[in-house]
């Protein structure tokens, strides 16, 4: 602890958080300085309370993650992964894209999207141009991505056998009722 009447450290360096490379001072953890991007924040569909992180008339119509991937990949060039994670205000909601927005010594890794919300903006405004959404583009006529597809993707990765059971229906318990006997 800190001595009564000693002042803590107050320079930069005591605030800095802890980049990618850092360990913390047990050395177990590293932190993970890239953003998260769920398709909830840049959907026009949801409201503010379920989600939606830029103004309405900016946001794109139902986004996905695979959209969202191939256009920050492709169009922005940015690096990113696509995690099997459900958003916390819709469990539903399955994926989130995880991007690096930042060097190491925390510029940008581009100058056009200096924080998140722009970054958000620029995906949202990309979206509707992606080839999958463009009729006539022969990504178009091949299929439209369903979640159905993006589910299967997630399935389909390593380390993923619980959501294969999970996506098969099977809880094993044959569909017997459970409950008090006699009670209506």
């Amino acid at each position: 602890g800190i001595p009564p009447g000693a002042r803590p450290d107050r320079s930069p360096a005591a605030f800095a958080m802890p980049t990618i490379t850092e360990q913390s001072s047990d050395g177990s953890y590293q932190h993970d300085r890239r953003v998260c991007i769920y398709p909830s924040y840049i959907n026009s569909q949801c409201s503010v309370q379920q989600g939606r992180r830029i103004p309405k008339h900016l946001a794109c119509e139902q986004p996905n993650v695979v959209e969202i991937k191939d256009v920050l990949e492709k169009s922005l060039k940015l690096p990113c992964a696509v995690e099997d994670k459900s958003y916390p205000r819709d469990f539903w909601q399955r994926g989130r894209v995880r991007v690096t927005l930042r060097k190491e010594d925390g510029t940008p890794l581009a100058k056009e999207f200096p924080t998140k919300k722009a970054l958000m903006i620029e995906i949202a405004r990309l979206v509707p141009k992606h080839p999958g959404r463009v009729p006539g583009s022969a990504e178009w006529k091949k299929r439209l991505v369903t979640p159905k597809d993006v589910l299967t993707q997630f399935t389909s990765q390593p380390g993923q056998a619980g959501a294969v059971a999970a996506a098969a229906g099977g809880s094993g318990t044959g569909g017997k009722k459970k409950g008090k006997k006699g009670r209506k």
